[in-house]
């Protein structure tokens, strides 16, 4: 499986989990000292994202679908940049929006996770 094809399965698996808002799932796939920033501004930890996005309720995610996916290999990590579509409630207001995002996956004994990530509206400068 090439580098893309792995960082695909591993957004479809996240999506999956924000969808199903499956927190022991969605943890599986984040690594322990994982930072992440929102389009907000705001940052989170892995326990913080995971309330956040997946149980806290302020966010319902309908989907998640990833364009423009690119996957750079460097030794031990990988770097994807993507665009994303995203469908979701947030704080009880429906949402339909498009974000750039940079995703880190640490890649170590054939495990890959994901350690940092940023996002921004797309078009953003």
């Amino acid at each position: 499986m090439s580098p893309a094809e792995r960082v695909e399965e591993f957004l479809a698996a996240k999506a999956d989990a924000l969808v199903r808002r499956s927190a022991e799932d969605l943890g599986a796939l984040i690594g322990p000292e994982f930072v992440y920033v929102n389009a907000s501004g705001r940052t989170f930890d892995k326990a913080g994202y995971i309330d956040f996005y997946c149980t806290s309720g302020k966010i319902a995610f309908s989907e998640q679908a990833v364009t423009d996916l690119d996957v750079r290999m460097f030794q031990g990590f990988a770097v994807a940049t993507m665009v994303l579509h995203d469908k979701m409630l947030a704080h009880g207001k429906a949402v339909a929006a498009t974000y750039r995002s940079l995703s880190v996956f640490s890649v170590a004994g054939g495990q890959w996770l994901w350690v940092a990530g940023q996002t921004m509206p797309a078009g953003s400068t």
